[in-house]
């Protein structure tokens, strides 16, 4: 009790003391206190949360160096971000806690999309005072997230030891660790999709009410729902409101692994097939009709309406492929291998004309390694079909869709951010199955086996 409240003591005098003095007081606290909280997590051998720290530690260096030096580009619309969570945070400060942004920020965009980008970093501008720097360090906090995201969705399919890996490379992977020390919306779209995966992994045990009451249609028919756990339920209706917000095309990708997780999840009941099908098909038949309300163009999903999207995002000095034209279906399906390399690793080699290129380009190329382990990753979970099925509709959905729309390297490097995790957890269940030692097949087979203890935590989260 005491020391609570001390803490909470000590942390109000470190925001008064920021405030009233210096916003390097704050930084440097912030920085004592995850390094202390780091070790105390690496001694106790919670190397995950050790692993999170360091990495939240390493964004912090970045930021502070960046902050002096001026190396990293900053874009537009960090700025703006900036600009838009200063001011509402200095209106809470003042106790304008129900003034809306608009009258705060009168001379920007407050579009619900930045709007609420401005609400998730207030709080740390609230905290070290109206400096960039304190957005960028929000940003980065949502960044270190993913890797904890990544974990969790790694433990539905594989080991512990595996996740804890797979986390630690996404934590350190230099695109995410790029797009984590800018304020831009993407890694708050990186969250909401990987806690969809999450959630739909989840979705894929049986609903075992069937099996208890076959003979009771009646019971079936009412209650089947109620196997839902209430907690996903919710997260998952968060995660889809923050896509509709930040980027509402990404909620056809949502919607088809949400398809397939439900109907796996019903699999021994046939007629469910029919429901789920009835409830979705007119969504996503929305969705191809009104393409362009989302994406902000004016036709329905036609070979045309694909290929004007696809050459207005075609500008600047990092577009490729901009001679490609959809005519056709065929022609989408003809070009999408070639739109899938460039998508996921560009900038390729022949296309670096400067450093930062050479910077995007490493972590493309990275990325082309690790997915070439993706294959024996994805076959050695052959025991979890269901979840590998997820696992698969989200990264070729996802993938596909953003390859076929995109034909600039930048806005690539930061979108595919949203799929470097699944990339990176089946590596890693690939990468944990190589011995110069053992290449049983029980190796392999504790390589991608959840642990006994964390099946049961699962059971009874479900």
């Amino acid at each position: 009790m005491w020391l609570s409240i001390l803490l909470v003591a000590f942390v109000v005098g470190v925001i008064a003391t920021t405030h009233l003095f210096s916003p390097w007081i704050g930084v440097i606290a912030l920085t004592l206190g995850v390094s202390l909280f780091g070790l105390r997590q690496y001694w106790r051998g919670n190397l995950l949360l050790a692993l999170l720290a360091a990495g939240y530690l390493l964004r912090l260096a970045i930021i502070v160096l960046n902050s002096q030096l001026g190396v990293l580009t900053q874009p537009d619309i960090s700025v703006f971000h900036h600009e838009r969570s200063a001011a509402l945070a200095g209106g809470w400060l003042e106790g304008q806690f129900t003034v809306p942004l608009s009258e705060l920020a009168p001379a920007r965009d407050t579009s619900l999309m930045r709007t609420v980008v401005a609400y998730l970093h207030a709080p740390f501008y609230v905290l070290l005072g109206s400096w960039r720097v304190a957005g960028e360090l929000g940003t980065a906090f949502y960044g270190t997230i993913i890797g904890y995201m990544t974990y969790i969705v790694s433990t539905q399919i594989t080991t512990r030891r595996n996740s804890i890996f797979a986390a630690g490379a996404v934590v350190f992977w230099p695109s995410i660790v790029y797009r984590s020390v800018v304020i831009q919306r993407e890694v708050l779209v990186a969250l909401a999709m990987l806690m969809m995966v999450w959630i739909s992994l989840r979705f894929t045990q049986p609903n075992q009410l069937y099996e208890r009451a076959p003979e009771d249609d009646v019971w079936q028919i009412t209650h089947w729902t109620k196997r839902l756990p209430m907690g996903d339920i919710v997260l998952l209706f968060v995660a889809m409101v923050v896509l509709y917000v930040m980027r509402p095309e990404n909620l056809a990708v949502a919607g088809v692994t949400l398809v397939v997780a439900f109907t796996l999840r019903n699999r021994h009941v046939p007629w469910r097939f029919v429901v789920v099908g009835g409830l979705l098909l007119p969504i996503l038949g929305y969705f191809a009709l009104n393409f362009g309300d989302f994406v902000g163009g004016q036709t329905a999903l036609t070979p045309a309406g694909l290929d004007g999207y696809a050459h207005a995002r075609a500008h600047g000095g990092s577009t490729y492929l901009a001679d490609l034209h959809y005519r056709s279906w065929l022609d989408i399906l003809l070009y999408a291998p070639v739109k899938v390399v460039y998508f996921l690793f560009s900038p390729l080699p022949w296309d670096v004309n400067g450093f930062t290129n050479f910077l995007a380009g490493v972590s493309g190329w990275a990325l082309f390694i690790a997915t070439a382990f993706t294959g024996r990753g994805f076959t050695m979970l052959r025991d979890h079909s269901e979840k590998r099925a997820i696992i698969a509709t989200y990264a070729v959905s996802g993938i596909l869709a953003y390859s076929i729309i995109e034909m600039n390297a930048g806005a690539a490097f930061r979108r595919r951010i949203q799929f470097v995790p699944v990339i990176l957890i089946l590596a890693a269940i690939a990468l944990s199955s190589i011995s110069f030692h053992d290449r049983s097949a029980t190796a392999e087979m504790d390589a991608v086996s959840p642990s006994d203890s964390e099946n049961s935590i699962t059971t009874a989260e479900n």
